[in-house]
């Protein structure tokens, strides 16, 4: 009987021992020990360790890992490259549209400075002037006012180059006092007529004067003259007047130089020197004989502004 239950005893002993280690201790062997001789420890401390990431194959990294800070790190990075890329993307757009912006304020000051678009420009010129006849005998012809309005067109060959033509309507009036061996003649001619010049135009872009170079063509289209003869000799004083004796050329050439000055995008002024290479008299018909050996070759100075359309 006693051997009955020593051997019952040696049976039971190590079941009660193990199961007061593993399930009824709550103890588990210590997860951060390796080889004999490792003790045991609690199981929530045991959990504890476990939970702090030293388990592989975990996301969770334990405190003070630098993995964790190294991915952290890179994906800033990679956050802020992609930022970087969106801010240098809106900057090179921004650059890329910077200079278009660039051009167009260029183009609008190169337009009010210059008065002209680079299409082809229209506008409205008046003008008012004096003429001054040189040649033979046209000392006696005094300085006659004039008066001018019309269309002008301008075609762009460049930035600094164009050509320009008008038509416009002008009035002029010349005037005549001379003497002779009897007495005092006086003369005076009116004419209206269609006046087309055609200028090539330089256009300094920085001060916004241009200069005109070309030619003037003048086509007569109405003219009057009167002339008055005075006889005064000894006892005899006479006075006589003729009406459209003195005719003029239908036709007038000459050459045409002028400056001008921008002075914003609807304006400009100019000043204008037309000097013609024909006489201004139809000797072939004039029936005067003080004027009959006159050459007149006018030259015409006039001060204008242009509106421009």
């Amino acid at each position: 009987m006693r051997l009955l239950v020593f051997w019952m005893i040696l049976l039971i002993a190590p079941l009660a021992f193990a199961q007061g280690v593993f399930e009824g201790s709550g103890e588990v062997s210590d997860p951060n020990c390796v080889g004999d001789g490792c003790g045991f420890v609690p199981a929530d401390q045991a959990n504890q360790e476990n939970a702090q990431g030293y388990e592989y194959g975990t996301s969770a990294a334990p405190e003070g890992d630098s993995t964790l800070v190294v991915n952290d790190s890179v994906q800033t990075d990679s956050t802020q490259a992609k930022d970087s890329v969106k801010v240098s993307t809106t900057n090179i757009d921004e650059e890329d549209d910077s200079p278009h912006f660039i051009v167009e304020n260029a183009a609008e000051y190169r337009a009010r400075k210059e008065g002209f678009s680079r299409g082809v420009q229209f506008g409205v010129r008046i003008a008012g002037g004096v003429s001054k006849s040189f040649g033979s005998e046209s000392g006696d012809w005094n300085v006659g006012p004039e008066f001018g309005g019309g269309l002008m067109a301008r075609l762009p060959l460049g930035q600094s180059f164009g050509v320009a033509t008008e038509l416009d309507f002008s009035y002029r009036s010349y005037s005549y006092e001379g003497k002779s061996d009897y007495g005092k003649n006086e003369a005076n001619i009116d004419e209206m007529l269609f006046e087309i010049p055609v200028m090539g135009q330089l256009v300094f872009d920085e001060d916004g004067f241009f200069i005109n170079l070309g030619v003037n063509l003048g086509l007569k289209m109405s003219g009057d003259s009167e002339f008055k003869q005075t006889i005064d000799v000894e006892d005899k004083h006479e006075k006589d007047k003729r009406s459209n004796t003195i005719p003029t050329v239908g036709v007038e050439v000459g050459g045409l130089l002028g400056v001008g000055y921008v002075v914003n995008r609807w304006l400009m002024v100019d000043l204008r020197a037309v000097q013609n290479f024909t006489n201004l008299l139809d000797l072939d018909l004039i029936a005067e004989s003080a004027l009959m050996h006159s050459k007149l070759y006018t030259m015409h100075v006039t001060l204008g502004a242009t509106f421009l359309l």
